[in-house]
């Protein structure tokens, strides 16, 4: 069967290049998306016999079958929220570029996720964190400021990667960094990360004696590369299951760590939420819950009535 502008798979590798281009998602999005699109795109072809589905065949009724389909192959709620959303976007830019008339996502409700608490240190745990690298090294002074930079900025694994000099403002005191959506946000850097941070750009300047094609990085590898995202994660991977164990050791303990210490200390919500660069405020709420579980602890150990059976 010839491909026409009707077949959905010629839309797939246009809507990914707009999701690049315009809306500058990560590669990990895009890369997700993609795949979430063309497996539909399968489900649509087995549904409906043909080798090329067309967008007649994108309905309502086949978004929910596909659903459908997934619940019985046991995919979470979480990735069914996923999936959809990502049909959701496919669906606005369609309409946008005046290939459907409706959109077949409308009012198909998004699986309910139960929402987990996410896990943090307490302070005497990221006091042991950060006591782990020797720093009279130069790759355990790197890891030492990778380590304080995600607590004391609450940055993505992928924001920390792509950190480059010039955001910095040693001026300011701030970092200026570029997250989700190319979205870019202020986070104040503090004296006690700005003196360390000047000790680790120090060090590195002395390490690089010749020119490097990418000094303008704060951080490289052994090859003098950027991190991958990967080989960040594996770094804090490393220190933090030697003091809170393997479920927490991921990068976005110490940024789950940043917000809850904050809201604990007495800090807004809608500034966490600018300091998280998240975009909306009930993604930043969930925090809360944290703070609450943390105010019931002081007060069961601190009131003299909490635990009185009379």
């Amino acid at each position: 069967m010839p491909v026409t502008a009707f077949n959905i798979a010629t839309w797939i590798p246009r809507f990914v290049r707009f999701l690049q281009v315009e809306r500058h998602d990560s590669e990990n999005t895009c890369a997700a998306y993609e795949t979430d699109l063309f497996q539909f795109n399968d489900y649509l072809a087995q549904r409906f016999k043909t080798e090329q589905p067309e967008f007649a065949h994108f309905t309502k009724e086949s978004v929910r079958g596909y659903l459908g389909y997934l619940t019985g192959l046991k995919y979470s709620a979480r990735s069914l929220a996923r999936k959809l959303a990502c049909l959701r976007a496919f669906s606005k830019y369609l309409i946008r570029e005046d290939v459907l008339a409706v959109n077949p996502t409308l009012n198909i409700a998004t699986p309910k996720i139960k929402k987990k608490l996410p896990g943090f240190l307490s302070a005497q745990q990221v006091k042991a964190l950060l006591q782990l690298p020797n720093v009279a090294r130069p790759q355990g002074l790197r890891d030492y400021m990778i380590l304080e930079l995600f607590y004391a900025t609450g940055m993505r694994v992928s924001e920390l990667a792509s950190l480059k000099l010039e955001n910095i403002r040693h001026d300011e005191g701030v970092f200026r960094i570029r997250g989700k959506g190319n979205k870019t946000r202020l986070v104040p850097m503090g004296h006690r990360v700005a003196r360390d941070l000047q000790v680790y750009l120090k060090m590195r300047q002395e390490e690089e004696k010749a020119a490097l094609e990418f000094k303008d990085f704060i951080f490289v590898n052994s090859n003098k590369e950027p991190f991958t995202r990967g080989q960040i994660a594996a770094i804090v991977h490393g220190y933090i299951k030697r003091i809170a164990g393997k479920e927490m050791a991921h990068p976005h303990t110490l940024r789950h760590t940043f917000a809850t210490h904050l809201l604990n200390e007495g800090a807004d919500l809608m500034s966490v939420k600018e300091l998280l660069g998240h975009s909306s405020l009930s993604t930043t709420q969930i925090y809360t819950h944290v703070s609450a579980e943390h105010l019931k602890k002081i007060y069961k150990k601190a009131h003299p009535r909490a635990n009185s059976e009379g």
